[in-house]
This record gives structure tokens, sequence and C-alpha cells, in this order.
């Protein structure tokens, strides 16, 4: 019998390995993770054709780059298997451990194996129970090492002792090396960098000279080539969290209103007293005289998914260079004119260092986003779910007898916004932020009215029309959806979109959703050398 296996031509297979710093002693060290995959590996005739290692904290899948970079290579079909140490090292939350793996083994017809716990075939009832048990109690621990390690953190915290990297002007100095876990020992002291300092300094003393912006200061430092502690260029980002950042003062400082400062017993000021609140003071002054209110009543379709495809090449180089790297997102602007009021997507490296020109209008963008939906196929199983939701409203709104009282009460609270808009006791920007989520609220309650009194004929038309809506997905797209139902399916969907110019030249569906983009099977499914992981063109 053996024999006839190993004539058998080998499965391809991948590893995955995973070890934050809190379990370096829990017995899942790298090395023996590895040594197991591929014990089992050759016992199963698998050929193993790469080993993806996140040695990163954190049990959000997002957040690991060679967890996502898998799942990635997993849509284009190059391997048959992924094997793991543990299930805890796939992932520590129920609820993304069945999701990814229900992704690889029924659309992509790739099993996740664990090598040290037999469960047997995953279509197994017996094996199913078993894994989900054992997933349950990984996310136990999970939560159980995050609450020990909050509580730990807090008590470190009111000792006066600093948590996690220093800022700009401090490091740690390194005192040793583990050979076991391969990693570098710092000591727990902030040292004052010689060569870092005297730029922090210089951001303060710019900046309370009040002559220099955010972005201004950010524009020299950039200009003289200086970076941040992660090898980054300054950017108004980066000079606005320093200004703020009390840790200069030589205190345990929390951004947090509930966490008082605290003086550190390992590390000292940099910045005078006098300096630091001049900043402040300078800062707080700007923002009530120069700063106007965020124009929140404006609509914007992609609103936080744009990034700019110019910056691709700092992108490429920040990734050679092994150091944290920011994604150039875009942001959303509007400028008036006499002619109207234009909305735009434009690079935060605009903004923030000037070292990028690139914007575009809104419009220009959200029409080629909106064509590549039409491509969109939404799977049986989310149909059938949105159904039954569809079902359960109509029965909950046919309980709910106190619309009419809610209606009238909304109608009253939107004629005493305006007559507190006309006495002058609000602002513009204000009045219409308040006005609109009423309507919104409104038009909510107007539905259930309607929903409510339909007859039961008239609900199993609706739900059969809504079938058909969702098996057409093309259909039900240009069925003319209101523009915040059409910003809520994007921003389900899709997870980036990238621009070059005034064309959309990558987009990056979010994991769940990429087998489901059928008719764009072509320009969706590979990496190309030229973009970073994780975007599809």
């Amino acid at each position: 019998m053996k024999k006839t296996q190993n004539l058998l031509p080998p499965k391809t297979g991948v590893g995955y390995i995973r070890e934050s710093t809190e379990e370096q002693d829990k017995g899942f060290a790298p090395q023996a993770q590895e040594r197991s995959i591929r014990d089992y590996a050759k016992k199963n005739n698998i050929k193993i054709v790469e080993i993806y290692k996140d040695l990163i904290s954190g049990k959000v899948a997002a957040k690991r780059a060679d967890f996502q970079r898998m799942i990635g290579e997993a849509m284009q079909n190059k391997f048959e298997v992924i094997l793991v140490f543990h299930t805890s090292r796939f992932a520590r939350n129920v609820g993304e451990a069945r999701q990814y793996k229900n992704l690889l083994r029924k659309k992509l017809n790739i099993d996740v194996v664990s090598t040290t716990q037999p469960f047997g075939d995953f279509n197994d009832p017996n094996a199913f129970l078993n894994e989900g048990v054992n997933e349950l109690f990984d996310e136990y621990y999970s939560r159980q090492l995050g609450f020990f390690l909050k509580n730990a953190l807090m008590e470190k915290r009111k000792q006066g002792k600093p948590s996690g990297n220093p800022p700009l002007g401090y490091y740690k100095k390194k005192i040793g090396f583990d050979k076991e876990t391969g990693r570098v020992i710092y000591s727990r002291e902030w040292h004052i960098d010689k060569k870092a300092a005297p730029v922090v300094k210089r951001i303060f003393k710019l900046y309370a000279t009040g002559r220099y912006s955010m972005s201004a200061i950010a524009n020299i430092l950039t200009k003289e080539r200086l970076k941040t502690n992660y090898g980054n260029d300054f950017t108004y980002s980066s000079i606005k969290g320093t200004l703020a950042s009390k840790a200069y003062l030589g205190l345990v400082y929390s951004p947090r209103k509930d966490r008082p400062d605290i003086k550190s017993v390992y590390h000292k000021a940099i910045v005078p007293k006098e300096l630091y609140y001049k900043c402040q003071d300078i800062m707080r002054e700007r923002s009530q005289k120069f700063g106007r209110p965020v124009a929140q009543h404006r609509f914007y379709l992609l609103q936080g998914l744009v990034y700019c495809y110019n910056c691709i090449e700092w992108l490429k180089k920040r990734r050679k260079d092994k150091t944290k790297s920011m994604l150039p997102a875009m942001y959303c602007y509007a400028n008036r004119w006499e002619t109207g009021e234009k909305r735009f997507y434009s690079c935060k490296f605009r903004r923030e260092n000037g070292t990028c020109d690139q914007k575009v209008e809104c419009g220009i963008i959200d029409k080629q986003v909106i064509q590549l939906m039409n491509g969109f196929s939404l799977p049986k199983e989310t149909i059938g779910h949105s159904l039954a939701k569809l079902k359960d409203m109509f029965q909950n709104y046919r309980r709910d007898k106190k619309t009419e009282d809610r209606l009238s009460k909304l109608l009253d609270k939107k004629g005493r916004l305006k007559a507190i808009f006309e006495n002058g006791h609000s602002t513009e920007e204000e009045f219409l932020f308040k006005t609109q989520q009423v309507d919104e609220e409104i038009g909510q309650v107007e539905r259930q009215t309607i929903i409510g009194s339909m007859t039961a004929r008239q609900e199993e038309q609706f739900v059969k029309k809504t079938e058909d809506f969702l098996s057409d997905f093309s259909k039900f797209w240009n069925s003319g959806l209101p523009e915040k139902e059409i910003r809520n399916w994007i921003q389900m969907v899709i997870k980036r979109v990238w621009v070059k110019g005034e064309k959309v030249v990558a987009i990056e569906p979010r994991d769940e959703y990429k087998p489901w983009f059928k008719a764009h099977q072509k320009v969706i499914g590979q990496y190309p050398l030229a973009t970073p992981v994780g975007i599809f063109v």
C-alpha cells in the first residue's frame, strides 16, 4: 500500500508559521514549527514549495503580511494544501478561522492541516466538531493572554515604566542576543539619541516661532533627507504626533484622557516645559482660528479606499529596506468656485510633505469603480442569508406598532434644529449634518411603515423580486440604487482602489470576495512585479 502511495505524484503544499513575542516560551518556536511541518510533508507525500512566516504579535489576520501573501497566492492556485503546526498558528479568532478556512476549502479546494492535531477529513462531522472546539479554545487562550498582558502593562505604567518602542529622539541599547529565539535583547531604559534628539528640539523650536506650519516643517526636513525612526520621510502627521507627545517631557504618556501622565523612571526629558506648552498654545490657537469644521455633509463614494499609484516606487523601496512603510492613501477635499463646487481625491504626500502632486476629480474615479462592480457575482449562500434577513425584517416591522409616534417625534426634532439654526445658535455645518441624520432616520421609519403595511402576498412578491435582483447582480447594480447604498456595497467588497492620473490601474478586493469578480478574471488574480503585495490588476 505504501509503495502505491509513493508512486502517486506529490501534493503541492506550503507551510505557515506564526510566533508572537509573548509566546516564545510556549513551545511555538519557528524552528520547531518548520521541523514538524516538513516531517509531516515527507511522511504524507507533500512537496513544500514555500514557507510563510509571521513573527509578530497580534491575532488579527489582516495585520499579518505573510498570511495575506499566502491567501493571495492561494487565489492563484499555487498549491493544494496548507500545513500549520497548530490551529492557533493559523488564527486565534473563531470567526476569522472559519472565514479563511471556508474560502480555502470550499471555494479554492485547498485544505488546511494541523500537523500536531489529527482531526481527519474536514467534511466529517466529528472532525468539524473537533477542529471547532480547538479553535474556540485558541480564541479563549488569546483573550486570556490579552487580559493578563493588559493588566501587566497597566501595572508597568503605574510604576513609571514606558511600554513599546521609543519615539524619535530615544533608543534602546542592545544588551544581548537570544540564540534560541533568534532575537536581539534590548535594555529597558530609553537613552537619548544624540543625532535624533536635536531634530526633535528643532521641530519644537520651528513651530514655536509661529512662522511654520506642520507641513512646512515636514517639507524642510524631507529636503534635508532626514528620516523618522522607521526610515520614512517626515509628514504633517508625524510632525503633529511629535509635537503632541508628552514623552519628550520625560513622562509616561497616553493620548487616552482616562490615563494620567506619570513621571518616567526609564527616560529623561528632551524638550523644556516652556517650549512644549508654547507649541500646544499655538496648535490650539491655529485650530480655532484657521481650522474649518469637517464637511460631514459632503458625500464621497470611495472615502478611505483610494490610494496613489504614483508613489509605488516609494513603496517598493521601503519593502526592500524592510522598514515600516506607509501606504499612500488619498484624502477627500472640495474646492468652491463661482461655477460650483468640485470634489477631489488627493495623495496624502501632496498635503503632508509636497513629494507628490497626484489629485483627480472624484466623479472620474467613482464612475470606473461603479462600472467594475458590474462583474461582481454573489454566491448562493450569501443570497440565501440576505433573503432570510429580509424575511426577519418583515416580521419585526409587523410587530412594531410605534412607527407613527417615532415619525412624529423626528419631524418635531427637525423643526427644532431649523429654529436653533435660524436663531444663530448653531453653524451651517452643524445644522446640515444633524438634519441629514434626522432625514435618514425619517426615511428608515417611513420604509418601516410601508413594509409593515404590506400584505403576505406583497411580501412574497418583494422577496422574490429581491432574489431575482441578487441572482443577477449586474441588473440589481444598475437599477438606480441610492448613493449611500452603492457606497456600502463597494466598501463591503473592495479593500483598496489604486489610481494613476485619471485611471483606476489596480483594484484589491477583500479576501472573501476575490473569487466573485467573475467578469474580471483576466485582470484580477496575479501579482505584477511593479505593485506591492496584495494588489490585483
